[in-house]
């Protein structure tokens, strides 16, 4: 009976699709992922908060303008001995036209405020901190990308694997029908090769809706349209992992850089804050015209023009002691983060630690699960011809085929902890993301 090889099954429609790697997806995931490009997002709107840091240091412009109609004219009380009359009696007066506009341009600039260059500093502090924080996302997207794509490799091995030994058990199966025709072998026999068939069988159908989920799982962490198709190597690289040398410490890991990097943004806030002890100088000048005018028979119309500079001081001299109960807040909080980095650096000491311990481990699990598939598999083949030649019953041949799938199992399960060890190394030092 002809038996239609594995993937032709499990991705007829992909039939045609180009078969694509770890470092392709992870290229793809790196540039495409929403969640990437979100953060990239994130650093474009932090550049604009730079810009308008930079803008507070140069000159303002500000133009007002005010027109005014005066239905009555409001009037002045003023004293008659101002023009020659009696003291001590007044008149009221209106000065002045019922159309009035003004027009004023004033121009301000800073000469000296401490906030505005700490401010300055502070928005190169916080583009570095866009920048790790795309680095980071990045990581995380190579990392589960990396995790999904062993996965699937996993589960398609592990389906080749219950596709071969469905594909033994037919051959067994048939034999031994007709040795229960020949009234060699007992009806129950047969049975019970056609439900452990069907079990596995049930296992296969399992496992192929598991591996479509992981290649859902890989396009969306790609960025790839769920409606295209995709196809990667369905077993996974036994090339050997190089054991990382023990000197590595993890120093340029994302987050230990992130913390580095709000710390000293947490050192300038305390700056800015002692900052506003200080008193602060503007220079501004100041471009006034005013029209004035009265229509009519005797209208009448005129500008009068005033310009005038100056400088201005501003010092805020108590303010219920405000600034200073920030100050040791923000001072409380930079302690907290050195903690915080003591923390990082002994958690990455551990993960780097247990990366290199599990790849050891890993690789002696794989020589050992390799030798105990061979061993099973031979233990396998000769329990077929033993049962073919009638010298043991079904329950042994069933016991040792869950052997040989129990053994080829964990030979699949080691191979992938052990390239999962490889990335989780490579998260540890900080590698797993090159610039």
């Amino acid at each position: 009976m002809y038996r239609v090889p594995l993937f032709l099954l499990l991705s007829t429609v992909s039939a045609f699709a180009q078969e694509i790697s770890l470092k392709e997806l992870t290229d793809k995931a790196l540039v495409h992922n929403l969640e990437v490009r979100s953060s990239e997002l994130g650093r474009d709107i932090n550049e604009a908060r730079i810009r308008e840091v930079k803008s507070s240091a140069l000159p303002q412009v500000n133009l007002a303008g005010d027109y005014k109609y005066y239905i009555k004219i409001p009037a002045q009380v003023i004293p008659l001995s101002a023009f020659g009359g009696p003291e001590g009696q007044y008149s009221k007066a209106a000065f002045g036209l019922p159309w009035n506009l003004g027009t004023t341009v004033q121009v301000n600039q800073i000469l000296y405020n401490p906030s505005v260059s700490i401010g300055l500093k502070a928005a190169k502090v916080g583009r570095e901190v866009a920048d790790l924080q795309v680095r980071r996302t990045k990581e995380d997207i190579s990392y589960n990308v990396g995790v999904a794509y062993y996965n699937a490799q996993t589960v398609a091995q592990q389906i080749a694997f219950l596709e071969g030994n469905v594909a033994a058990l037919d051959r067994t199966i048939r034999i031994t029908d007709l040795q229960y025709q020949q009234q060699l072998a007992k009806g129950i026999d047969v049975d019970r090769l056609r439900l452990n068939k069907v079990s596995m069988q049930t296992q296969i159908a399992s496992l192929k809706a598991d591996y479509d989920k992981l290649l859902n799982m890989l396009k969306f962490l790609a960025g790839i349209p769920q409606s295209e198709t995709i196809r990667i190597r369905n077993t996974v690289e036994e090339n050997a992992v190089q054991l990382p040398p023990a000197q590595e410490d993890g120093l340029n890991r994302t987050d230990l850089a992130l913390l580095d990097r709000q710390l000293y943004g947490n050192t300038l806030e305390q700056k800015n804050i002692k900052a506003g002890f200080l008193p602060t100088v503007s220079a501004y000048g100041v471009g006034n015209v005013g029209v004035y005018g009265i229509g009519g028979s005797n209208s009448y119309f005129t500008g009068i023009p005033a310009y005038w500079a100056g400088i201005q001081l501003n010092w805020s001299i108590f303010d219920g002691n405000t600034r200073k109960n920030k100050l040791s807040q923000k001072q409380l909080e930079g302690r907290q983060m050195t903690l915080q980095q003591q923390q990082v650096k002994e958690s990455i000491s551990m993960d780097i630690s247990n990366a290199r311990n599990q790849i050891s481990v890993q690789q002696q699990n794989l020589k050992t699960s390799g030798e105990q598939v061979t061993l099973a598999q031979k233990v396998y083949e000769q329990t077929q011809l033993q049962f073919k030649e009638g010298t043991i019953d079904i329950s042994n041949l069933i016991q040792t085929e869950n052997a040989l799938r129990e053994a080829q199992n964990d030979y699949v399960t080691s191979l992938v902890k052990l390239r999962t060890a490889e990335l989780d190394w490579k998260k540890a030092t900080g590698n797993l993301v090159q610039n």
